[in-house]
Order: C-alpha cells, then structure tokens, then sequence
C-alpha cells in the first residue's frame, strides 16, 4: 500500500474488561485503516489497559500505536509500559502528557519530550516508531513551534495532529513550520462528530478550531458528511503524510472517512494487504 494513502484511527477503551467491545471496534476498522491507536485513559477517565488491547488487536492482524500518558505515570512505570508495547510487537508509542483532570493529581515525573527522548532506549532490542502530539492550532503558535522542535529533537518519528476543522489554518501551521516537518511523518486528524454535545467538548479543546460552518453542519446532523469531505480535502494537501481519524464511537463510519481519504490519494478505498 503506497504510503500516501496511511490512514489510522484510534479507539477508546472501555472502563470494564469488556474485550468484546474492544475486538468489535477493531474489527470494524481492520480493513480500512493501516494502524490502529490504542488510548490511554481516555478523556481522564480509568479505563482497559491499551497493552491488554494490543493482544486483541493483534488477534485480528492490526498494527497498533500504543498511547502513552505521562500523568497518569512516574519513569518506572512508564517504561514498563514501553516494554509491553514492544514485547507485544507493537508499532508504535504515542507519547502525551496527558490533559489535568480534575481531583486527580498529575504525576509530574516526566515530560512528553523526555519520555520521547527515553522510548527507543527502553524498547531495544525492538524498534518502535515513536510519536508526538502537535496543535497547529494553538493560541500561541510559537510556543507550540519552540516545543515540536524539543520533540523532533529528542527523537519523534511521527506527528499527530489536533482535529482539523480549518484547512487554511493547517497550511499557515505547514508554512511557518515547514523547516522542522521535513523527514517526519504528519498524521493530520479528523474528529467525526456526530452531536451538538460533541461539537460543544470539542469547542472546550485548547487551541481547537471548530468554525461556525463547521458547528452549523454538525448540529444539523452532517457531522459523519463533514468529516468525509475533510478527509478528501486533507488528502490534496501537501505537508499532510497521512490521515488520523478520531471516531469517538463511531467505528462504521470512520470506514468511509479513511476510504475517502485513500480514495482521493488514488489507492484502493479499503486495504487489501494484511499489515507485517
């Protein structure tokens, strides 16, 4: 499969050792996405652990990114939760502080740039891809820019973007960063949002742009549509390796916004070759 057209979406875990849930989400994606996202206490709430996912999905022949939270873990644990991903022959982490939660306190050990800096140690004699979240979005773009450069520096693979609603505010991010994109993979993410709930979670998102047009559509019930288009309109842009899809639940239809996307980048709408 040209790499063009990598596409990947994640899943949240569920609270309760429901691993039918879990291969049923993995299943309705396995033929659509080339890696599935494997979250980590999703939204500040105690959930499955993504390495118990990481043997179901590999059940199905899915490749995986581990997600790993830097709040919720001192080194010692997040390191065995580097090990685990690699010894269950994960792809990749995605390392994220993680968002504050309130009431819980925030283990504050290490950073994200430090624990991207330690994954390919910790993981030898496995080669994981390691990942970083990026805003393109965010109030203070040079801030944001001053910390993607620690990242790549201390090592990321791949990025991982906040949901995109504003195509042009991506290419004014692909612009002013366009020195320290090259030679890393960006996954550009689409969030299909489904309710006037969701748009309003999302307007809460620091540094999410979610504009009126957008809001209109998905209050309307177009959320799924909008999603698809985006996914088409990121595929004809240049900066963007790959699509990241946010289903939040709607595993089905993220089937057509990664089809939409491969569709547009000239490959076969679903994959057709098992991952190695």
């Amino acid at each position: 499969m040209p790499l063009a057209a990598l596409t990947s979406a994640e899943i949240s875990l569920p609270g309760t050792p429901d691993a039918l849930r879990v291969r049923e989400r993995i299943a309705a994606l396995a033929d659509t996405v080339d890696l599935v996202g494997l979250t980590d206490n999703h939204a500040g709430q105690p959930r499955m652990s993504p390495l118990a996912a990481v043997a179901l999905a590999r059940e199905q022949g899915v490749a995986t990114v581990v997600h790993v939270s830097c709040r919720d873990r001192n080194r010692m644990a997040l390191q065995s939760q580097v090990v685990g991903a690699a010894a269950l022959g994960s792809e990749g982490v995605l390392c994220l502080y993680g968002d504050a939660v309130e009431g819980v306190p925030r283990v504050k050990d290490l950073t994200a740039t430090s624990l991207i800096a330690k994954a390919k140690e910790w993981a030898q004699p496995h080669e994981l891809a390691v990942g970083a979240v990026v805003n393109p979005f965010a109030p203070d773009l040079q801030r944001e820019l001053r910390l993607l450069e620690k990242k790549l520096a201390a090592g990321a693979d791949f990025l991982q973007s906040q949901m995109v609603f504003d195509l042009d505010a991506l290419q004014r991010f692909f612009a002013a960063a366009s020195d320290l994109l090259a030679g890393v993979r960006f996954y550009a993410g689409v969030g299909v949002l489904r309710t006037p709930r969701m748009a309003d979670n999302v307007r809460r998102l620091p540094g999410c742009l979610l504009p009126e047009s957008a809001d209109r559509r998905i209050r309307a019930g177009g959320g799924v549509n909008l999603a698809v288009e985006l996914a088409a309109e990121l595929a004809a842009l240049p900066g963007v390796d790959a699509l990241h899809v946010y289903p939040l639940g709607a595993e089905v239809e993220t089937r057509d916004v990664a089809a939409a996307f491969r569709s547009a980048r000239g490959a076969s709408e679903r994959r057709q070759e098992p991952i190695s």
